[in-house]
């Protein structure tokens, strides 16, 4: 399974995955997008394997909510919700150190 979630993450620095209607994954993509974040939003359902991605995520993160938000492979948390010291993905933004995650090498 974590090769899965590994194949997932690496298709683009800043990735998000989602779930079809979720408010708290629009409010992420809006907010990155009006920043001009680059990111891939990747839907869980819209996954074959979707269900095992989900389930890794969990275990490795215990994330059961989404979205579930990861920047160059690390995972950044949620909307507004995540590990230290990032806090999730709108705090993380609102203070620039998403950017700097972004173009650390």
């Amino acid at each position: 399974m974590a090769s899965e979630l590994a194949s997932t993450l690496s298709k683009s620095d800043v990735v998000i995955l989602s779930s079809t209607g979720c408010p708290f994954c629009r409010k992420v993509t809006q907010a990155f997008a009006a920043k001009k974040v680059a990111f891939l939003e990747i839907d869980y359902d819209e996954l074959d394997d979707g269900d095992a991605v989900r389930a890794e995520v969990l275990k490795a993160h215990q994330m059961r909510s989404v979205p579930a938000v990861f920047v160059k492979g690390k995972f950044v948390g949620g909307c507004n919700d995540g590990p230290e010291p990032w806090m999730g993905a709108l705090p993380l933004l609102a203070s620039g150190k998403l950017e700097e995650m972004i173009a650390a090498k």
